[in-house]
């Protein structure tokens, strides 16, 4: 028998999976219904799937999502994945809208913590309790704020610590050493910046890229061990968040490059040229294969943490099966997760990302963990959820982007104090949270 007719009976003892996949919803009305329109699938051609990501856009991981999915259509013949999604940058507004209309139109789909929690409460996300079961694994705890209702809804796909990347080349030539306060970075950032032709530092700050500003600047007020709202009670004016924002314009004014944007950031990181990136951990992937700088993959290293609390914002980004497709596609995303989440393609799609937080008991190999080096300072940063940085506005986390972000480009520019712009972004937070807390 072929791998792709290959199947277990289910826990009843009837009809396997994969051929409730080719039969459907339809297969009970067949019998009395006088005529039929056959779907494709009964017909044996295969089910198509949309998986809508952002991880198509993304430098190593979209091959790395490539690469696993021709290895599960080698495998078998009865689904196929195709590519759907946006860039970073518009997908989680363009899911947003497609939610308000009443469907998203991914068959499955990935979000970020903020936003899965959001679709879930909106009823777009079907359980996947069974996929762990059909896959034979166990989850970690930290997956438990994927629950609705006791059952998983959501499996993580990649988690990502923010951190302190840097190329160890460039401190050796400059003759510097990790940073030990705050402070001392600054002024290592600044002894690194040789304009224009070497900067100490970058961090994303253009207006025309709100979402990735806003996801990466969140980190900056937890280098102060602060948070932007508790509760329902934004906390823009508060002074860790002010405090965070000064460091991010003092850098900005002493080493980073500005007004440029994330890609040619990342074209100038991987020729060595921006010496140290706060950032999550998965943006290492981008400069695995690099041809700009070969050596500069074997330089990169992560810093211990050298901030108060030693925290890094921690984000669970699940895959989940979308509540409002067809009964039939639903069993089909839960068959290809099933075989994504089996140890030996989960512990595979985990190293072809080169991620490091694994989402399942046994998820990572020590002897890949080992070929490392720059992940210890990740490993070694406090987590901290998305959910304790936002509080209750997780669940508008773009919202309140969209009030800070404004504010915040008023900083960078010098026509207002952070001090001043934040207490008008707290206004704007405070009548945010009457709209949407009161609705």
């Amino acid at each position: 028998m072929s791998k792709s007719t290959k199947s277990s009976k289910n826990q009843k003892g009837g009809m396997s999976r994969r051929d409730f996949l080719k039969l459907g919803a339809t297969g009970a009305a067949a019998a009395v219904a006088p005529r039929i329109d056959f779907p494709a699938f009964i017909r044996q051609s295969p089910m198509d799937l949309n998986l809508l990501t952002w991880f198509w856009t993304e430098p190593g991981r979209g091959d790395a999502w490539r690469a696993m999915i021709a290895k599960f259509h080698e495998e078998q013949s009865d689904i196929r994945i195709n590519e759907a999604g946006y860039g970073e940058n518009d997908y989680f507004q363009q899911i947003l809208i497609q939610a308000r209309s009443g469907r998203i139109d991914g068959d499955l789909f990935t979000e970020t913590p903020d936003g899965f929690l959001r679709l879930a409460a909106a009823g777009h996300t079907a359980s996947v309790e069974d996929v762990i079961e059909r896959a034979g694994v166990t989850p970690v705890p930290a997956q438990d704020m994927l629950r609705i209702d006791g059952d998983l809804h959501g499996l993580d796909i990649v988690t990502v610590r923010f951190g302190l990347v840097y190329n160890s080349a460039l401190f050796d030539t400059a003759g510097v050493s990790e940073p030990t306060d705050l402070d001392n970075w600054v002024e290592i950032a600044t002894t690194l910046t040789e304009r224009p032709n070497q900067f100490g530092i970058y961090s994303p700050h253009l207006a025309s890229e709100p979402f990735t500003v806003w996801f990466i600047l969140q980190q900056w007020a937890v280098l102060y061990d602060g948070i932007w709202a508790e509760g329902q009670n934004p906390l823009l004016n508060s002074e860790p968040v002010i405090n965070g924002l000064k460091l991010f314009k003092t850098m900005y004014d002493n080493a980073m490059p500005q007004g440029t944007d994330v890609g040619t950031a990342n074209q100038l990181f991987a020729s060595s040229k921006i010496a140290q990136n706060m950032v999550v951990s998965a943006a290492v992937n981008q400069w695995k294969t690099n041809t700009e700088d070969p050596e500069l993959y074997n330089n990169l290293r992560s810093a211990a943490p050298f901030w108060p609390g030693n925290k890094g914002i921690t984000r669970i980004h699940p895959i989940c099966v979308n509540a409002n497709t067809e009964p039939e596609k639903q069993e089909a995303a839960k068959e290809f997760l099933s075989w994504l989440y089996k140890l030996e393609n989960y512990q595979e799609l985990l190293e072809r990302c080169l991620d490091v937080i694994p989402a399942i008991e046994g998820g990572i190999r020590p002897e890949y963990r080992e070929t490392l080096t720059w992940a210890d300072g990740y490993d070694a940063t406090e987590a901290i959820t998305v959910p304790e940085v936002l509080g209750d506005f997780v669940l508008f986390n773009d919202e309140l982007g969209q009030v800070v972000t404004p504010y915040f480009e008023e900083i960078l520019a010098g026509a207002s104090t952070v001090e001043d712009a934040m207490e008008r972004a707290q206004v704007d937070a405070v009548a945010l949270a009457e709209r949407v807390f009161s609705a």
